[in-house]
């Protein structure tokens, strides 16, 4: 446990004083959010294999496609461009511990520059980082977690409105995780006007998705099944609490702000809240649904933060208090949910030099 209390603790603690520094003009209030990472990655690239439910398979993984030739490797799956990266980082190593340390730097390298250029708010983008399920992936799913990381790039592209670059990239990162293809829906979504006008067809439609999600997700799952590698047979998970959260962070969304103070960037990220709600909606029925939102989850914590920046005078106040609110919740929600054990086995925490056995 310690090393997450560090994790997180340090950042929120130095952030009062060094957010109005500048030293050489590099302004120092994104040295919260960069301690945070730089921490994470060395926390990602060292854990033991028993930290994080697939790391140990990923141990195999290096070790059978150390031993097979490229042909073999480009049939391994569909999945072949994380195949030939992992065949490239054996070429130089077969320890699989390099590979976890390569693809967990590579990860973290793709996912920070977004987060540094969007974050207002290191302290609460951090905690709600943490809070997500993306968080404990970083531990487990490799695969995904690079296609995430791919995704941010895509995002770039979209806002800047390069459409076939987009779709190279989003092709490529098919190729390393086949829930990519969810990032398809990224570039319309980003330009969409929704605003508050529009939440009478918004809700209901919410609505009908949640009431028949069962139905409407025996329909997806033939396309589910059909081309991907998961099997999207309807599993009771009981996953409520986020589909929850999603709601009150969406209600907030458009609540809070003043929508003539919202610029085409944060409106974009409200929109992809509109769709990781909608996708969560099914994760009670299968685990699957939730992997298909995390490209989406990722903006979450950056977007709560510019939200209340934008409140309107009429909220401001309740926008100021919910960032001390939302801050003191989940650094709480966080450990609290520690004590329980994870679901992706990431806490408790061993190095890779450790003794661990679970």
């Amino acid at each position: 446990m310690i090393p997450f209390v560090i994790l997180l603790t340090v950042p929120i603690v130095i952030t009062p004083f060094v957010k109005n520094i500048k030293i050489n003009r590099i302004h120092l209030k994104y040295l919260p959010l960069f301690l945070f990472f730089v921490n994470l990655t060395i926390l990602v690239m060292l854990r033991h294999k028993n930290v994080g439910n697939d790391t140990a398979n990923y141990y195999y993984f290096v070790e059978k496609v150390s031993r097979e030739s490229w042909s073999m490797v480009t049939k391994e799956s569909t999945e072949v461009i994380f195949y030939l990266f992992m065949k490239v980082i054996t070429m130089i190593s077969s320890d699989p511990r390099f590979f976890i340390a390569v693809s967990g730097l590579l990860t973290s390298a793709l996912l920070y520059p977004t987060y540094r250029r969007l974050c207002v708010d290191p302290p609460l983008t951090i905690v709600l980082f943490s809070s997500l399920s993306t968080f404990a992936m970083l531990f487990s799913g490799i695969r995904q977690m690079l296609a995430v990381g791919i995704g941010l790039i895509a995002y770039e592209l979209v806002r800047r409105r390069k459409l076939i670059l987009f779709v190279a990239v989003v092709v490529f990162a098919v190729f390393v995780h086949t829930s990519a293809f969810m990032l398809i829906f990224m570039y319309p979504l980003y330009h969409a006007k929704i605003t508050k006008k529009w939440l009478f067809a918004v809700i209901p439609i919410l609505a009908v998705v949640f009431i028949f999600n069962r139905q409407i997700f025996g329909v997806l799952s033939t396309f589910i099944e059909q081309y991907t590698d998961y099997n999207a047979k309807e599993a009771t998970t009981g996953a409520y609490s986020t589909l929850i959260m999603f709601v009150l962070f969406t209600a907030f969304s458009y609540l809070i702000p003043d929508d003539s103070l919202i610029d085409e960037e944060t409106n974009g990220l409200r929109n992809f809240m509109l769709l990781a709600l909608v996708i969560q909606m099914f994760a009670p029925l299968n685990p699957v649904a939730m992997r298909m939102g995390y490209y989406y989850m990722i903006f979450i914590p950056l977007l709560v933060p510019k939200i209340i920046e934008c409140s309107s005078v009429r909220f401001r106040k309740v926008a100021q208090i919910s960032t001390y609110v939302l801050l003191v919740f989940f650094y709480l929600y966080f450990f609290i949910g520690a004590t329980n054990g994870s679901k992706l086995h990431t806490i408790p925490y061993h190095f890779f030099w450790e003794y661990y056995i679970i």
